[in-house]
């Protein structure tokens, strides 16, 4: 699926750039706030992808015959210092680093670059008790997702070529012959009653 394709070039991405800036680079199931800081275990500094949906682009339903979507992409940033104002740069350096990173970058299976790309600051009274900073950096990103197949459909090839040819006919058949005995009786009895 391209769903889960395109959430491991986005860590790919994040790897190959920004060496050794995360020690949890990893995918996460929804928004990562601090009810889950508790309940997820990870070394920070770390960052968290997450695809929070889609919808169908306004334009159309195809893109050169691509089915093409608008999917909300996040990235999670956790910091932990001692230092409240420590962690919060912390996070807020690593936040504009992946916010550069990701502009203008194209994934394979996208058909463009990010939109609307933009980060936030998610901090809150229960972040900041866990000795923690957190931040996201959202985009919208159109990504192809290929219409899926009826289960026991056949796997048909690619259509590579067509050839049409045409024979005209000269003769006209004949229409049947028809008896001349056409004609029909019907005899109706009719009861009182």
């Amino acid at each position: 699926m391209n769903s889960g394709k395109l959430l491991d070039e986005i860590k790919t991405h994040i790897k190959a750039n920004t060496v050794k800036l995360f020690a949890t680079i990893e995918d996460y199931g929804g928004e990562f706030s601090s009810d889950e800081i508790d309940v997820k275990s990870f070394n920070a500094p770390a960052v968290f992808v997450a695809a929070l949906g889609w919808r169908k682009i306004e334009r159309g339903k195809t893109l050169g015959g691509k089915e093409i979507w608008r999917a909300r992409i996040a990235l999670f940033v956790a910091t932990k210092h001692s230092d409240r104002n420590k962690r919060m740069r912390e996070a807020m350096e690593r936040t504009e680093v992946l916010t550069a990173l990701f502009q203008g970058w194209r994934a394979e299976i996208c058909s463009g670059p990010p939109e609307e790309i933009m980060a936030e600051n998610l901090y809150n009274r229960a972040v900041d008790k866990k000795g923690m900073a957190l931040w996201m950096v959202g985009w919208w990103q159109e990504v192809e997702f290929k219409k899926q197949q009826q289960p026991n459909a056949p796997v048909l090839p690619d259509m590579k070529q067509v050839e049409i040819s045409t024979t005209g006919k000269t003769h006209v058949p004949a229409q049947p012959e028809t008896p001349n005995d056409s004609n029909v009786t019907h005899t109706l009895e009719m009861k009182d009653g």
